[in-house]
């Protein structure tokens, strides 16, 4: 279904080495002002839309102790923090590709990569509603409840 219906035939579907897991507790600001991710032990090659949709839906937490499992969705990017998002992320790819053959309209370049990242944003809550699942089966729920995350994920599916 996600292929046939959910992202449009002429979306690029770019793969590359994808962090897989930026929630706000793997980027850190340094002083500078640089920016650093941490913890790649999701990390793998993956759709870059796919990381996009994860990062769009960590901004609703419910990953913490104080969260205790429960996303709060309000926080989910609006339309324009999602546009903006993609058009920044696309100007930097574009200064650091080195293809430059590849030339794309930057406006219908982002309109697909939007279209392509909504697609996977269920994708991203089935895949850590069954992570949870996982989870609650090897740890438990007694410090963290992996099953209240993992029924909020698949409701959002």
């Amino acid at each position: 279904w996600l292929k046939a219906d959910g992202i449009p035939a002429e979306a690029q579907g770019i793969v590359a080495f994808c962090h897989n897991d930026l929630l706000a507790a793997n980027i850190l600001k340094r002083t500078n002002g640089d920016i650093s991710l941490i913890d790649f032990e999701y990390g793998g090659v993956n759709y870059i839309a796919f990381d996009i949709a994860n990062h769009f839906n960590e901004f609703c937490g419910g990953t913490s102790a104080e969260d205790n499992g429960v996303p709060d969705y309000t926080r989910f990017p609006s339309e324009e923090q999602q546009d903006l998002f993609l058009r920044t992320y696309l100007d930097v790819k574009r200064q650091y590709s080195s293809n430059g053959d590849d030339i794309v309209d930057a406006e219908e370049e982002t309109i697909l990569l939007l279209k392509e990242v909504k697609a996977y944003v269920l994708v991203n809550h089935l895949y850590w509603g069954l992570w949870a699942v996982n989870q609650a089966a090897t740890e438990g729920t007694s410090e963290f409840d992996y099953l209240e995350y993992s029924k909020n994920r698949f409701k959002r599916y």
